[in-house]
């Protein structure tokens, strides 16, 4: 039997979040399929692992170092990856990138896949490690073609992008979630909660809506980063406490179980990528109140199969809280909406399927052989 090709994935914390769930969802083929090593370079949350199997949980290895014992830790893992020395590197995020750009350096003959997943850069240390990563990469996955068209244009005019579907689960045989029905209107944000997602103009749009006679309500899930106390301050100043509440993180099948729950997801961010809380959404049948930013503008459209909202000018976003309220005093137009959403995510690939075919491909291919153009049939 032939051996399995070494593949080492270095990641940050396996915490809720996309890019976790995605990982997480794609090792046990990856597991299968590989000789898979996964640095987590961070911690990992029981609840995220606890479907794996023994045997795929314990090829995780932590290297949870502050950064200021990174001077020391770094020696650590790169002697790690030297005992390893695996075939291919997949490097996600900032501080994998910075670690997989020095293993690149030390041991050139390692094929370096640098994971992209943002169109945009949150802090310096993100920018310089991520460009480093992408410069010193053999190929460049990315999350969605709004991404891809960022790195390509800004980073790497002749480099090697494939794009990876961030699907973790197909999508399922008919609409669950709940139907329209008098001026009730039940929305979720499922995202990090942080600066770039507006959510205080998510509490504007319940506070408009609910100054109409709508009753509206919001339910805000994932992982607090930074935002939470702010946000509970203008919700109690504008005595919202009742209908906007936070809930935590989900899991992956604790979400599936959230869509059915609900009428409408908000999302008005600044940047995003891929903005896999709203496909997914859209995937279930919810209609998305959503900036049309990153990949978003690509995979929806106003009034089609989501509503758009201009956060920009004030004259703008007056006129998107009337979309969306319009949508919900008209189900006829909601419902249209919604079935729009389902039907256009009837047929997608998942995560681990694209995931381990693109390197497959791209692991079979000399370096010079493969071009973009090569790699878009993913």
């Amino acid at each position: 039997m032939p051996s399995k090709t070494k593949l080492l994935y270095i990641t940050h914390s396996i915490q809720i979040g996309g890019v976790e769930v995605a990982l997480i969802s794609g090792i046990p083929a990856l597991f299968e399929k590989y000789d898979l090593t996964v640095m987590v370079l961070g911690t990992v949350d029981p609840t995220m692992v606890a479907h794996l199997t023994e045997p795929q949980k314990a090829c995780m290895h932590v290297f949870n170092y502050p950064l200021w014992g990174y001077p020391v830790g770094l020696l650590k893992m790169l002697r790690f990856i030297g005992r390893i020395r695996p075939e291919i590197m997949i490097s996600s995020l900032w501080r994998a990138s910075m670690l997989a750009t020095l293993a690149k350096k030390r041991w050139p003959g390692i094929k370096l896949i640098s994971f992209v997943h943002s169109s945009t850069f949150f802090h310096k240390l993100d920018k310089l490690f991520t460009v480093s990563a992408v410069k010193n990469s053999d190929y460049i996955f990315t999350d969605c073609s709004a991404t891809s068209d960022f790195v390509e244009k800004q980073y790497a005019p002749d480099r090697n992008i494939a794009v990876i579907s961030f699907f973790t689960q197909k999508s399922p045989d008919h609409k669950s979630n709940l139907p329209l029905t008098g001026l009730d209107a039940r929305f979720m944000f499922l995202g990090r909660l942080c600066q770039v997602k507006n959510l205080n103009l998510a509490v504007d749009t319940i506070k408009y809506l609910r100054e109409k006679g709508i009753n509206a309500e919001l339910d805000l899930y994932g992982r607090e980063d930074g935002v939470l106390q702010s946000l509970n301050d203008q919700i109690k100043l504008a005595n919202l406490t009742d209908v906007i509440k936070y809930k935590g993180g989900l899991t992956s099948i604790q979400k599936q179980s959230a869509f059915r729950e609900y009428h409408f997801l908000i999302q008005l961010s600044s940047n995003e990528g891929m903005a896999m809380s709203v496909a997914e959404g859209m995937q279930n049948g919810l209609v998305c109140f959503v900036t049309p930013v990153g990949e978003i503008r690509h995979y929806a459209k106003d009034m089609n199969t989501a509503v758009f909202a201009d956060i920009w000018d004030p004259g703008k976003w007056q006129q998107s809280l009337e979309k969306i309220e319009n949508c919900i005093r008209n189900p006829e137009v909601y419902r249209e909406i919604s079935d729009n959403s389902f039907n256009h995510f009837q047929r997608v690939e998942l995560y681990s399927e694209s995931l381990c075919k693109t390197i497959d491909y791209v692991f079979a291919k000399p370096n010079d052989e493969i071009r973009r153009k090569d790699a878009e049939f993913v």
